[in-house]
């Protein structure tokens, strides 16, 4: 499943979203997945938009969903983002596009069962500021080639199925959204 969904945020969310990162951008650590990337998992109002939207996203893949975890990437040039598909707790995800000065598409290649491509020809996806798309991580390999604009933000908003294999992913297994994964593990552990 792959479904593009046009103005997901409205000129309000996706105005202020793009001031919000503005301003959170330059104390963001470097991204351990993307080389020339900055990243942020569980932002409080990417947490937001993934509980805010929650009922859009139901109604694309029409099924329940519960919350996982959120994560937050800015991208720079020659960025890139490796093929890859996505662990059980991005059963279906949201790219939420919020900043990009050239279009970037996301490269998309159906997976069976064992884990290798079905297709021979991956499928481009290329959204626009405050446009999204819901995919079904574990089932794409996905990726990006190197960024050719100087400045992309994407948002991803993780979930599970509510009826499904992986509702134990719940938040991820932290207590409450928001919560950094450190902090949930130091609390078990504690």
């Amino acid at each position: 499943m792959i479904k593009p969904l046009p103005n997901f945020l409205s000129k309000e969310e996706l105005k202020l979203a793009q001031q919000y990162w503005a301003l959170r951008e330059p104390v963001l650590p470097p991204c351990d997945q993307c080389p020339n990337a900055v990243a942020a998992y569980g932002d409080p109002l990417s947490e937001t938009f993934m509980v805010h939207k929650k009922s859009l996203v139901e109604k694309a893949v029409g099924e329940p969903l519960i919350g996982t975890y959120s994560f937050s990437r800015v991208y720079y040039r020659q960025s890139l983002l490796a093929k890859h598909y996505d662990r059980p707790a991005c059963e279906v995800s949201i790219t939420l596009n919020i900043y990009a000065d050239k279009e970037w598409p996301l490269w998309f290649l159906k997976l069976g069962p064992d884990k290798k491509p079905i297709e021979k020809e991956p499928c481009p996806l290329v959204t626009q500021p405050g446009d999204a798309a819901v995919y079904s991580g574990m089932d794409y390999d996905h990726w990006r080639d190197p960024y050719e604009g100087e400045k992309c933000m994407q948002v991803f908003l993780h979930y599970v199925k509510a009826n499904g294999n992986y509702k134990a992913f719940a938040q991820d297994g932290r207590k409450y959204f928001g919560q950094m994964k450190e902090e949930s593990l130091r609390q078990i552990w504690q």
